[in-house]
């Protein structure tokens, strides 16, 4: 949606009301070896239709191959047979959708891009920007870009009344398409960081969330500030990042090979204590304990579910209210899931264990 907007230095409008069947009738134009093969969709249904007509979007072929196979694969998926919506474009839940969702989706792309503005990016955005950049950049094809875009004051209405509209929106889509193509010292991005150094650089910084898992928002924002991190990303994609890099790191982790009796683990675990360790600092029974993990009995398994019953229905289990709901009800100490005397570090693998446990038999629920 933001590459047609751009090509065409269009309107919202013109994007979220084309539909499939304009755009299966679209017509091919040859390329050549300076401008590259094209469709041209005539949409119907947009702002100043009553006054000009169809709007002429241009689409280059590339783009236009990317489309057909979302409309064929993963439209058809999110929306019924008998469903009457027609829009090329649509929602999640198969409806179309509106400007002002376009609009979103467009600073949306910018947003993930790293580019850093003050307020939003939209259509109306964009379109000011390539009038701006003609006037000043390429004054003698500013003519073709009204033809372009649709304007509606009368000192480029009259772009509209031409015998060939056709050639003259093509000829607008050519000047947009050397003006976006020009590049100043100004305009010229710095270059970016290696996505594989960054990588590893993420790996070093957050290594103890990716080790507990304990990966929240606001804590990631505090370690980015000032970094080059917070300029080219944003916070959330850092978060998303983050947890892909939990989970590779999971399934890194080696699973224990070797097997042994519960009389062996327990002479292997009295073997380990010091026996001159005053009774004070002595690791106590692990149902008193986090420090040593045992299989959830039934009865632990039973009232942990009872204390996240809404989450699991909802499938919105969070591990900090998880962890909360336990430690505020009394019987988690006498049932064992926690000992009540946790230090940081035990209270952030306890969190993790009862949030993947609550996870786990929410999964069996499925």
């Amino acid at each position: 949606m933001t590459c047609i907007l751009i090509d065409n230095s269009g309107r919202s409008g013109d994007v979220a009301n084309m539909t499939t069947g304009e755009f299966k009738e679209a017509v091919f134009s040859n390329g050549t070896d300076d401008d590259p093969a094209r469709y041209r969709v005539d949409v119907k249904d947009h702002k100043t239709a009553g006054v000009y007509g169809a709007a002429v979007v241009w689409i280059y072929d590339n783009l236009y191959v990317l489309i057909d196979m979302y409309i064929r694969t993963f439209r058809s998926q999110l929306i019924p047979t008998n469903s009457e919506v027609q829009q090329v474009f649509i929602s999640s839940n198969g409806l179309s959708l509106t400007s002002s969702q376009v609009s979103y989706s467009v600073f949306r792309t910018f947003q993930r891009e790293g580019v850093q503005v003050k307020g939003r990016i939209c259509a109306t955005t964009i379109r000011k920007s390539l009038a701006t950049g003609m006037h000043t950049h390429m004054p003698g094809q500013k003519d073709h870009l009204a033809a372009l875009a649709q304007h509606k004051p009368e000192t480029q209405a009259n772009y509209y009344r031409v015998h060939d509209k056709v050639s003259q929106t093509d000829l607008g889509r050519q000047a947009v398409k050397n003006l976006v193509s020009l590049k100043t010292e100004q305009d010229l991005p710095e270059e970016k960081q290696n996505p594989d150094e960054e990588t590893e650089d993420l790996k070093k910084l957050f290594k103890t969330e990716l080790e507990t898992g304990a990966i929240e928002e606001r804590a990631v924002r505090e370690k980015l500030t000032g970094m080059k991190f917070s300029t080219t990303h944003s916070v959330k994609a850092v978060v998303i990042k983050l947890w892909r890099l939990r989970e590779e790191f999971m399934q890194s982790v080696d699973l224990p090979t070797g097997q042994c009796t519960s009389t062996e683990k327990v002479m292997e675990f009295l073997e380990s204590c010091d026996a001159n360790t005053p009774e004070s600092l002595a690791v106590s029974n692990s149902g008193e304990s986090s420090r040593v993990w045992r299989k959830f009995t039934d009865k632990q398994t039973c009232f942990l579910l009872s204390l996240t019953e809404d989450m699991v229905a909802n499938n919105t289990v969070k591990r900090e209210i998880v962890w909360k709901r336990v430690a505020s009800d009394p019987r988690s100490v006498a049932l064992g899931l926690i000992s009540g005397k946790e230090d940081e570090e035990e209270v952030l693998k306890a969190k993790q264990r009862l949030n993947d446990k609550v996870r786990q038999e929410a999964k069996k629920r499925k």
